[in-house]
């Protein structure tokens, strides 16, 4: 019998490393596909023309605000606190993070993938062949990635990633939250992107705002 809980022990222990190992990867790749997709224009994208304007843009509108809200939806689903509790309940509570960070970058890259553009629809256009221009813009995301990457590495980006919850649980450890003072978890649990200006010059400051 105990023979029995040990090797299911180390098969759930297995199934946390790769679930783990699979939430970093998938993170890191839809980092790489979202920082593309945010500074990098595609102007040949950008420049394809419709025969009908405005059915165009009105499924472009009505397309990118079902994505928008499916990500909504899934971020504020699972950091509700029945989720949380249910994953505790049932002694999930150490890939509740993992999960967590695959399913959002999973809706993350199907939104990348199936965003649409509004060719015939221009609020602004700036001309990135003015290499003062060029350099302003590079300058300014280029700073803006930095410091939300610095960010993220400075609130624990093990622990946001779910490396830290499934180590400690491997090795016997308790929560790694119970480490933290409680002004420190009531702090982290309400301004989790500590880089969020940084996130709006990179959303604004875009060379073709359609």
């Amino acid at each position: 019998m105990a023979s029995a809980q040990t090797i299911g022990q180390k098969l759930f222990n297995s199934f946390k490393v790769l679930l783990c190992s699979f939430g970093v990867v998938t993170t890191f790749y839809m980092v790489i596909e979202l920082t593309y997709f945010l500074s990098v224009p595609d102007y040949e994208k950008l420049e394809r023309k419709s025969r009908d304007p405005w059915l165009r843009t009105s499924w472009a509108l009505l397309t990118n605000t079902a994505l928008l809200s499916l990500f909504i939806v899934q971020h504020s689903l699972l950091v509700s606190q029945k989720i949380k509790d249910a994953f505790e309940v049932y002694g999930m509570k150490m890939i509740y993070r993992s999960l967590y960070v695959i399913t959002t970058a999973g809706i993350l890259l199907f939104l990348m993938r199936h965003w649409q553009t509004t060719p015939d629809t221009i609020l602004w256009k700036l001309n990135l062949n003015y290499r003062p221009l060029w350099w302003v813009y590079s300058s300014i995301h280029f700073l803006s990635w930095v410091i939300i990457y610095i960010g993220n590495i400075c609130t624990d980006v093990t622990e946001l990633l779910g490396i830290k919850q499934v180590y400690y649980s491997i090795v016997n450890l308790p929560d790694p939250n119970l480490r933290k003072s409680e002004q420190f978890r009531r702090l982290t649990s309400h301004m989790r992107h500590p880089s969020f200006l940084a996130f709006v010059l990179i959303f604004w400051l875009y060379p073709v705002m359609r």
